[in-house]
């Protein structure tokens, strides 16, 4: 055998067996979800549009709703007739309905235009600290106060403005009530009930780490009053608590 060769083998075989082995990790991905509480496409619209991906979501904000709304604008004071997402959706937070009847549909209607628009633009998350998330009898105890049905303007700013009320829990007396499925639960507010539903998860904010997007209907028993509200909200590390990134409508 020539001697170059036996002793080039041998380095190499040497190597490989000294060397460490080095695997690839396989990066998780967290794709965006959303569930049966965004009931835009077989609620809201004039046709009934089927939806599979977030192309489809995104076709949603210029179809057609059921009915147009006269809307104002409060800024500018302009009063113009609006049939579909796009039209609110740049100043959504400045408009309101002229007609007081029609104020509970309509923030209903565009709350779903902000959950369309906020899953069309979402991306799949590449950390999650949320695998744990239930929407159980604890969740109170862990959602921010922001979550709380505070009907006065005067006792919600005090909310706000109190650094040591942190939860939902901390506002009100909140009992779980019953579970519809895992996406779906019933809270009572001893005079009120406020229905929670799961209706997407993804990266919202774009930052990497996985948030989830929750719809909230609040309605008086015996009276009149009703809300509906979202809020995105998420974790930044397995310690960290449920945090708020953005809610509609905005508190003041």
């Amino acid at each position: 055998m020539n001697f170059k060769y036996s002793v080039w083998t041998f380095g190499i075989l040497l190597i490989m067996g000294c060397a460490p082995k080095v695997t690839l990790a396989a990066t998780k991905v967290y794709p965006v979800q959303w569930f049966s509480g965004f009931a835009m496409a077989e609620l809201l619209l004039k046709e009934k549009t089927p939806v599979s991906d977030q192309q489809d979501i995104k076709a949603l904000l210029d179809k057609h709703w059921y009915m147009p709304f006269e809307l104002v604008n409060l800024q500018t004071k302009e009063v113009f007739s609006a049939d579909r997402c796009n039209q609110v959706l740049p100043t959504i937070t400045q408009l309101e309905t002229d007609k007081p009847y029609e104020f509970p549909p309509f923030i209903y209607l565009t709350a779903m235009c902000a959950a369309a628009e906020s899953i069309a633009k979402a991306r799949p998350a590449q950390y999650s600290f949320l695998s744990s998330f239930k929407l159980d009898a604890d969740f109170p105890l862990h959602a921010p106060k922001n979550l709380a049905l505070v009907i006065s303007d005067s006792e919600w700013k005090r909310v706000l403005q109190n650094k040591k009320i942190v939860s939902w829990a901390d506002v009100e007396t909140v009992k779980f009530v019953s579970k519809k499925d895992e996406y779906q639960a019933k809270y009572d507010l001893s005079g009120a009930y406020q229905n929670v539903s799961l209706i997407a998860r993804g990266d919202f904010n774009h930052d990497n780490i996985e948030d989830i997007l929750l719809y909230a209907k609040a309605h008086v028993v015996g009276g009149s009053y009703v809300s509906y509200r979202l809020f995105w909200l998420t974790k930044t590390d397995e310690n960290s608590p449920l945090t708020l990134i953005r809610e509609y409508p905005v508190s003041d």
